[in-house]
């Protein structure tokens, strides 16, 4: 016995086929140009902003990953400058940062941040 195809059967047919070819395309496309290489952090400190409360200052921390592999647990330490020793210290840690992306968070500090007198770094992260 011989079924004949609905013109629509056909079409949703062919639509997948198509979809999946170039999915699996651009999949392996994906795996053979990314390198190998490690995790590379950098980061950047925004423009402090006063709490409603005006007791604190906030300061928005963005964290980018230029590396071809992610990055896991990256602490962050940003410490207000005051001449040789820092005035005040805050840690974060970020869960997960992706490769070729970035992640946002913020910091509070208890005195107000002076201009260009922020300063951030990546102390660690782990690779997954």
């Amino acid at each position: 016995m011989k079924t004949h195809w609905n013109w629509l059967e056909g079409v949703v047919f062919i639509a997948s086929c198509v979809l999946v070819a170039l999915v699996m395309g651009y999949l392996a496309v994906d795996a053979w140009t990314t390198g190998s290489g490690p995790p590379d952090l950098t980061v950047r400190v925004g423009a402090p902003v006063a709490a409603a409360n005006a007791k604190e200052w906030r300061v928005p921390v963005t964290v980018t990953n230029h590396g071809d592999s992610a990055a896991e647990e990256v602490h962050v330490r940003v410490s207000l400058r005051g001449g040789r020793e820092p005035k005040e210290v805050a840690e974060f840690v970020l869960a997960y940062v992706p490769r070729h992306s970035q992640r946002e968070a913020w910091v509070a500090f208890r005195q107000e941040p002076p201009p260009e007198g922020v300063e951030a770094h990546a102390v660690g992260f782990a690779t997954p």
